[in-house]
């Protein structure tokens, strides 16, 4: 199983998500903005290393939010989500195809990896969506 992290980063009451390029597997899909774990690499170390490379910017790594196991056709990865704060920079698509800042009623339009289908979900119910807890707007 692979060990993958990801950003749950908002500001404005939107939040950051990443679109994977066409060409790439699962290409076109939206996610929150992340990467793999390197054997070794600490997790939150991981995640401000993707972040760096795939968004430039630099992040303050928080709590962790939620993990979620998917089984992909091609793998099963293990998905940690964060809590994240931008220190410096404006999120840029190094990485990736697209970055934008969505709110809650496009993230429920936007075709999201399915893992981070689940993390959403979970995010839903535990109240912790914008609108639906104020520490994260």
């Amino acid at each position: 199983m692979r060990t993958v992290v990801a950003a749950f980063l908002v500001q404005g009451g939107r939040v950051l998500l990443s679109r994977r390029r066409p060409g790439d597997v699962r290409g076109g899909l939206w996610e929150f903005p992340g990467g793999k774990v390197e054997p070794g690499e600490p997790p939150e170390e991981a995640l401000a290393r993707e972040l760096s490379e795939e968004l430039g910017i630099r992040v303050e790594v928080g709590e962790e939010l939620s993990i979620a196991t998917h089984a992909y056709p091609d793998c099963k990865i293990r998905l940690h989500l964060f809590r994240c704060r931008i220190l410096s920079g404006e999120p840029q698509p190094l990485g990736c195809a697209e970055v934008r800042w969505a709110d809650l009623a496009e993230l429920k339009g936007l075709p999201l990896a399915p893992a981070d289908e689940k993390l959403l979900g979970r995010l839903r119910e535990a109240g912790k969506l914008p609108g639906g807890d104020t520490r994260w707007t």
